[in-house]
């Protein structure tokens, strides 16, 4: 069995030898352009080049500003580039968990919602934020607004509704 290296150098010199030799960076994974994004954001950040990361260098990083404490591991009143990385790249997977979490019930309730013959879906918008979902729009009857709701409800991963839907006047 081949080595990941191994099979990188392989992909590299192939890519090279079709002429891709411009595009031969790419053969990495999105692992090592988002550890090279740490790197370069460390650096950038080590005003004094030593390699860490004073409370004052990393709060100039929003993410740092309140969240030094938690980031610095060893507890070393300062951060070095394994505990930047570590602790970036945390905050960064649990919000992307959360936003596709969020994606996949709002996709789940519009699907819902167009299943469902007694509710125009398409008049119904559908958003989702750490669960909350928020059903805005018109809609023809009071039963629809209450079908709506049942709807996103039994959706799971759904927190709360809130429903802000219209009756259209007549």
């Amino acid at each position: 069995m081949q080595t990941t290296r191994n099979r990188k150098t392989q992909l590299l010199a192939l890519a090279c030898m079709l002429g891709a030799v411009g595009n031969a960076y790419a053969v990495g994974t999105a692992d090592d352009t988002q550890h090279n994004v740490y790197v370069t954001a460390f650096e950038k950040l080590d005003r004094n080049d030593d390699g860490k990361l004073s409370k004052a260098e990393a709060s100039k990083e929003e993410l740092f500003f309140e969240n030094f404490g938690t980031a610095d591991a060893d507890k070393s009143g300062s951060l070095d580039q394994g505990e930047y990385t570590a602790y970036r790249s945390q905050v960064e997977k649990k919000h992307l968990k959360r936003v596709l979490g969020d994606t996949e019930i709002t996709a789940r309730i519009k699907a819902e919602l167009i299943k469902d013959a007694g509710i125009k879906s398409l008049k119904i918008d559908v958003e989702t934020y750490k669960g909350v979902v928020l059903l805005s729009g018109f809609v023809d009857t009071q039963q629809q607004i209450e079908q709506a709701e049942a709807i996103a409800k039994s959706v799971p991963g759904v927190e709360s509704v809130k429903n802000s839907l219209i009756l259209k006047k007549k």
